[in-house]
């Protein structure tokens, strides 16, 4: 969840986060599955951009001797405490931009980046940069998601400050712009494109366009394990397309890539 998206109050108590997240974060487990080097003493994990710190509890929870660093910018003391608080048993260190990433002579395993580029506006510059850390090596993976299609670009994008939406395209024409190579790519959430569909031409009839987050989710249980389980579907479904060839469009698309 974007820090954005939080509510500091809630962020101390055990309140769940949307089944969307849920649903991303075992997809994304499915999709680096057999990617990560396994029995090692430690296997660094960044999470630029980390949010709310749930998708980099859930990944570690799943990596045998995680060595967790969050990163996001909009780290101060009061979030870090509230996050501590609600994560009580889970040991990361917090830094509040890359540049305070010290793995000494370690190379991070995996560098996420779970809907971040998009908030930056030279993302070509920023990739590049990041390839070029110390603590990225020859085998560090990039997993890179964005929102799709720029057609769908609403007022939630532009209250996040989104500067653009991706097509499986664009993202694989920036990182390779950077000097990464791509070993996979595509799309999830399909069910989701239509009524995205549907918000965008609602705001354009009405005047006044609200916004929401999907922070403070308060579905109940069944909703909340209804919802999580059609966007598994969703993605099963779309795998098993993916298999004979065929890349159903979806309202994420990600990356998995390396340094050139």
């Amino acid at each position: 969840m974007d820090i954005k998206e939080l509510n500091i109050n809630e962020a101390k108590n055990s309140s769940k986060n949307h089944p969307w997240e849920y649903a991303r974060a075992k997809i994304v487990r499915k999709l680096l599955k057999n990617r990560l080097f396994a029995n090692q003493e430690s296997t660094p994990i960044l999470d630029i951009g980390c949010g709310d710190l749930f998708f980099l509890h859930y990944f570690s929870s799943i990596v045998e001797h995680p060595y967790p660093i969050a990163v996001d910018t909009a780290f101060e003391n009061q979030i870090i405490c509230a996050l501590k608080e609600k994560y009580q048993n889970f040991s990361c260190t917090f830094c509040q931009s890359v540049g305070e990433v010290d793995l000494g002579e370690k190379k991070a395993s995996i560098v996420f980046l779970m809907d971040v580029i998009e908030h930056i506006e030279d993302d070509v510059a920023f990739l590049s940069a990041l390839k070029q850390k110390k603590f990225v090596g020859a085998g560090t993976l990039f997993m890179i998601t964005a929102p799709a299609f720029q057609s769908l670009y609403c007022s939630h994008d532009k209250w996040l400050g989104h500067y653009r939406r991706y097509s499986s395209k664009l993202l694989k024409e920036r990182v390779a712009q950077a000097g990464m190579n791509v070993v996979d790519d595509g799309y999830f959430f399909f069910s989701l494109l239509i009524p995205r569909f549907l918000q965008k031409k609602i705001e354009l009839l009405r005047k006044e366009k609200p916004v929401t987050g999907i922070g403070g989710w308060n579905g109940g249980k069944t909703i909340s394990w209804l919802y999580e389980k059609i966007l598994l579907c969703d993605y099963c479904v779309t795998s098993i397309f993916r298999k004979i060839g065929i890349k159903l469009p979806g309202l994420s698309t990600f990356v998995i890539c390396k340094q050139q």
